[in-house]
């Protein structure tokens, strides 16, 4: 098995994609009104990725900048989503603004941890 380390270009389009989602993330974020107090800390790292793909990065540059990026839902095998009464009557589901958020989390999540890997098998 060989491994393959990312290159500059690669890194490049890491980045990209990490400003990418961030972006579809924050007014969704700003539109569900949870969660707010993350919005400085994603709009912080989405400006700083712009600076990086700006002025060029090193491997310690993305990995701090993938270390900033917050998690908003830590999920693990005994964590459940939140939930609310549904409105046709007698169960549980997940709200609206969890069922849009956690998606995209999950993608801003995946981006800035690509960040923090060297190269793939």
């Amino acid at each position: 098995m060989t491994t393959h380390y990312y290159s500059e270009k690669e890194r490049e389009k890491h980045l990209q994609n990490l400003i990418e989602v961030i972006e579809a993330l924050l007014p969704e974020i700003e539109q569900s009104g949870h969660y707010i107090d993350s919005l400085a800390a994603y709009t912080n790292a989405c400006l700083a990725a712009k600076q990086l793909l700006a002025e060029g990065f090193v491997q310690e540059d993305l990995s701090k900048l993938s270390r900033s990026i917050p998690r908003l839902f830590w999920l693990h095998k005994e964590w459940s989503p939140p939930l609310e009464p549904d409105p046709s009557g007698g169960t549980f589901v997940e709200p609206l603004w969890f069922q849009r958020l956690e998606p995209l989390e999950s993608k801003v999540a995946a981006a800035a941890e690509k960040l923090r890997v060297i190269g793939e098998y």
